[in-house]
């Protein structure tokens, strides 16, 4: 179903009762004036208007596709392309689409999140949006809703009809071995064939995909936004499966031999030998096309007379399995054997749980709150000192006068007086429209983690916190994945609307706050980083080697086992170095307790900052998580990033901005009490 509005002469009485025997979905919109007296050149008119629409103004259609052809995983962000056509006059206005977040699930109240994007429509085109959505329930319907001068459009979604429980698999071929392919897909997992020209160029609407099979497409037409999206989405855990083919000339294309951990140079026939069960004969399967390549980079897990056959690549946090064999051409279409092949090709992949999450609620920004350190930032503590001294001063000196030059009462009432209006008129102006005082304070609180291939995932801890009634702007910067409010528990009414609006490959939040009031948000990002650390165990010893080719310092920088702490101070920009740690000391002290360590010590490790050492025992190391790996016997180094680069900004002067950035590495020192 279709829903349109335009803007026409007509008669408003006669459109008032039309609109209101219409559909609740249906919005119809009287953009006319004051209306006509009933006539015949009315109704000419009304004729000529109905047979020319394109004169009458602009007549808006919304047909919305969600998801990957209609599917999505719920709980994930998803892909939302919303056609708009326009059949009549040019308009222009906003796109917006209505989602609810927050809710019991989340703990707190549901609010609406408006995603909005300003579109210009031409006379009789169409036009077609992306965009990435994610809603926290879908109980309530998606709201659409195109806004302008010229008209009005709106649509609603139910969400419930789309959803998928568990992740998708996206499959891009040319179709000749779909029906193959799909033998190897498991029933939890929804399997959707598509182009590559539909991949999103938005990394957040791959979240929900947890494979992406190649077989004989050719990246060559992707756009730059869409190679980033896939290799963003890689590095954050997806996983990229890519089947050979007989057409060996698509896998030398440089838009695919970006991802493969080979370079393929052509095909020949060769017999394999599938890797069964034990106990199960293999028989040789002959005259199987096969890719002939060279390994560039990964791991080989299966060979056959000389050429790789199975071969796996990391890409930060996920993996790229490349397969030489040709699944959809006789005689290995016809094996009885390949859905299992397939099978362990696209099983799930299991969860990452190396990186531990931070904390982060209201009590935590209450202890921020409350430190001397933070409180500086909105209030001016020196001059508002500096102020009571100068006017208890100013009320000395007046009764000093009265008491040596014995004034009048009379005298001294308007000194006082007079005194006072003086002191609180200068403190106006200096506290309400001068000095330094910030309409409000974005505090940043960031973990990274190495992961491969000069990758790092960042946690970011967001706090916006206003001392005046105005609405606020956050820019985020590409390569984020999820912005998530959090919760507050402590508050009965109702969230305001927050407001996302996409454009200029920027995104870019709007939500308002009252005076004193705080919001709390959390982000992810995975982005390159090129500083490294790797932790080894090596009996007696720990070896710590640290590579630093990034352009920032790291300073005050700290080693922590059981029972050990070793200060390692400043790690400078392009440093390299290998150090051993002894471990004996920490192992006496489990053989001296119970056998086993009660976990890092964080207690004794302070920073001159006290907003730093506030999120460095609250939020970065928890000491209520244990599960978290630090909790048992474990090594960890961490160091703080000076000057790290925003990956949120606020462009005005008047919010001050602070930044915290951790680098962390942790090893879990596992032991024979551990197993």
């Amino acid at each position: 179903m279709s829903f349109s509005a335009a803007k026409a002469a007509a008669f408003p009485i006669h459109l008032h009762d039309a609109c209101a025997g219409a559909p609740a979905r249906n919005l119809c919109v009287n953009h006319s004036s004051a209306g006509f007296r009933f006539g015949p050149a009315t109704g000419l008119f009304s004729i000529f208007i109905f047979l020319f629409p394109a004169l009458s103004g602009a007549q808006i259609l919304i047909e919305p596709r969600v998801g990957f052809h209609g599917v999505f995983q719920l709980g994930r962000p998803f892909p939302l392309e919303v056609e708009l056509s326009n059949s009549g006059r040019p308009a222009e206005g906003a796109l917006e689409v209505q989602v609810w977040r927050g809710g019991a699930t989340k703990g707190g109240n549901p609010y609406p999140l408006l995603y909005r994007k300003e579109i210009f429509l031409p006379a009789q085109s169409r036009k077609t949006i992306q965009l990435t959505i994610e809603p926290d329930f879908i109980s309530r319907p998606a709201a659409i809703t195109f806004t302008g001068p010229a008209a009005r459009a709106t649509r609603e979604i139910d969400l419930r009809r789309y959803f998928s429980p568990a992740p998708v698999m996206l499959l891009v071929s040319e179709g000749i071995a779909l029906p193959t392919i799909t033998q190897g897909f498991s029933a939890s997992n929804r399997l959707v064939a598509l182009s590559l020209a539909e991949l999103p160029s938005d990394p957040r609407a791959l979240l929900g995909v947890s494979h992406l099979i190649l077989y004989e497409a050719s990246m060559r037409e992707l756009s730059r936004s869409q190679l980033l999206a896939l290799e963003i989405w890689l590095s954050a855990g997806g996983r990229m499966v890519i089947l050979g083919s007989l057409n060996y000339a698509l896998y030398q294309e440089p838009a695919l031999a970006r991802f493969l951990p080979v370079r393929v140079t052509g095909t020949k026939r060769i017999s394999f030998v599938p890797s069964l069960e034990k106990n199960a004969p293999a028989a040789p399967i002959a005259d199987v096309w096969a890719q002939v390549s060279t390994v560039v980079g990964g791991k080989v897990l299966a060979e056959a007379q000389g050429l790789p056959v199975l071969v796996e690549a990391s890409r930060g946090r996920g993996r790229v399995t490349y397969l030489s064999l040709d699944v959809g051409r006789p005689p290995l279409s016809r094996w009885e054997g390949l859905p299992g092949l397939l099978q362990n090709l696209f099983a799930p992949v299991p969860g990452d749980d190396s990186s531990p999450r931070t904390q982060w609620d209201d009590g935590i920004f209450s202890q921020l709150v409350l430190s001397p350190s933070f409180i500086s930032a909105y209030v001016p503590n020196r001059s508002l000192f500096l102020a009571m001294v100068g006017y208890a001063i100013g009320l000395g000196v007046v009764t000093w006068l009265w008491q040596r030059r014995r004034l009048p009462a009379r005298i001294l009432f308007i000194g006082c007086a007079a005194w006072a209006a003086l002191a609180g008129a200068a403190g106006y102006l200096l506290f309400s429209r001068g000095g330094n005082i910030p309409d409000g304070v974005l505090l940043a609180a960031t973990v990274i983690e190495s992961s491969a291939d000069g990758y790092v995932e960042a946690q970011s801890n967001l706090a916006l916190f206003s001392t005046q009634i105005r609405p606020y702007h956050m820019q985020l910067e590409r390569g984020w994945l999820d912005l998530a409010p959090v919760a507050s528990r402590s508050r009965e009414a109702s969230e305001p609307a927050v407001v996302l609006q996409e454009g200029g490959g920027a995104s870019r939040y709007q939500l308002p706050l009252r005076e004193w009031d705080y919001r709390l948000f959390r982000l992810r990002a995975v982005e390159h980083f090129p500083l490294r650390a790797e932790l080894a165990a090596e009996g007696e010893q720990l070896r710590v080697q640290v590579n630093n080719q990034s352009a920032k310092d790291l300073t005050d920088c700290w080693l922590v086992v059981p029972g050990q702490r070793y200060q390692l101070g400043d790690i400078p920009r392009g440093a390299s170095w290998n150090r051993l740690f002894s471990l004996a000391r920490a192992k006496t002290q489990d053989e001296t307790s119970l056998g086993r360590a009660e976990g890092v010590n964080f207690r004794d490790v302070t920073f001159a900052d006290k907003t730093r050492e506030i999120l460095f025992h609250s939020s970065f190391f928890p000491r209520g998580n244990a599960a978290a790996p630090w909790s048992g016997s474990a090594a960890v180094f961490f160091g703080w990033v000076k000057d790290p680069g925003r990956r949120v900004r606020i462009d005005d002067p008047r919010i001050r901005v602070h930044d915290y950035t951790l680098f962390r590495a942790i090893l879990p020192l596992g032991g024979a009490e551990d197993e």
